[in-house]
């Protein structure tokens, strides 16, 4: 029997959203597919002054990545719709102790017509002898919002395992939806290979966090003045370079931090950034 092209797609993502704007204006999940292990919370909404954005979840049932383990994540939003969307808790990428074992991690992400997507998931936790490879293709409208973030725990910290995994690699490409291509960028993260791991600057901050924010019609100098603001935040134990990109569409930033709590800390006062900057609800105090 022949199969349609959803129905193959369904098969093969764990999950699958896509998101729309009801009569109201409020942003709606209109498609819903979960395979294991991944489910996705109701839709919430905490901003008060704010009740279009959606604010969801991404669950696991699995206790991590294990050797082998493939998850694909596709995600629509629609013209006009906002979303926030994190997942419940960090992720942990167990050992692999046999060659050339790992995971994968795939998103596919299309962002509408003046729509607003803010990522903010919790941390990837490699264990020792562990090895993520992870693809991210993002495909945006010229007027759609963007901001993506990404922490990243070489070891359990608590125990003092420390860059004692395999590798970690991670590929994003953002593209428009005319298919001109905005950025490229690749992180090769060597665990045990690693040369700097005995450094000062590796121990005292250890907890590594990428950020890529793309804003259409703002001022991206006075933005990156206020993200490098950390007396402004409070955001201690963290040191940040922001970079603009290529025909003022956004920011890259690059993170170290002495922890998790401090570069959780600057994530949020950094979206919080953004959001004056769009003149919107900052982040509210439940999250």
């Amino acid at each position: 029997m022949l199969t349609s092209p959803i129905e193959t797609i369904q098969r093969t993502n764990n999950l699958e959203l896509k998101l729309k704007c009801d009569r109201l204006g409020q942003t709606i999940i209109s498609h819903q597919y979960t395979a294991y292990p991944l489910r996705v919370s109701p839709v919430f909404r905490f901003d008060d002054a704010d009740s279009d954005r959606a604010y969801l979840y991404i669950m696991t049932t699995s206790p991590g990545l294990l050797a082998g383990d493939q998850l694909n994540i596709s995600l629509q939003l629609a013209a006009n719709t906002s979303l926030y969307l994190t997942d419940q808790a960090a992720t942990k990428v167990h050992s692999m102790p046999i060659a050339d074992s790992k995971a994968t991690t795939n998103y596919e992400i299309e962002i509408g017509e003046k729509a607003t997507l803010e990522f903010v998931p919790e941390p990837l936790i490699l264990f020792a002898d562990a090895t993520l490879e992870q693809t991210t293709n993002i495909k945006i409208h010229p007027t759609a919002k963007l901001f993506f973030s990404e922490i990243i725990l070489p070891g359990r910290l608590a125990r003092g395992e420390i860059y004692q995994f395999n590798h970690y690699f991670n590929r994003l490409q953002v593209t428009s939806t005319t298919g001109e291509l905005w950025l490229i960028d690749a992180m090769h993260l060597e665990g045990k290979l690693n040369p700097f791991t005995n450094s000062q600057l590796f121990v005292s901050s250890s907890v590594i966090g990428n950020l890529l924010i793309l804003l259409p019609d703002t001022n991206l100098k006075l933005l990156s003045e206020s993200v490098e603001n950390l007396e402004a935040g409070n955001c201690d134990g963290v040191t940040v370079a922001s970079s603009i990109l290529p025909k003022n569409r956004g920011l890259v930033i690059r993170v170290i931090a002495s922890g998790t709590h401090e570069i959780k800390t600057y994530f949020k006062y950094a979206l919080n950034c953004v959001r004056r900057s769009c003149h919107q609800p900052l982040l509210p105090n439940e999250l």
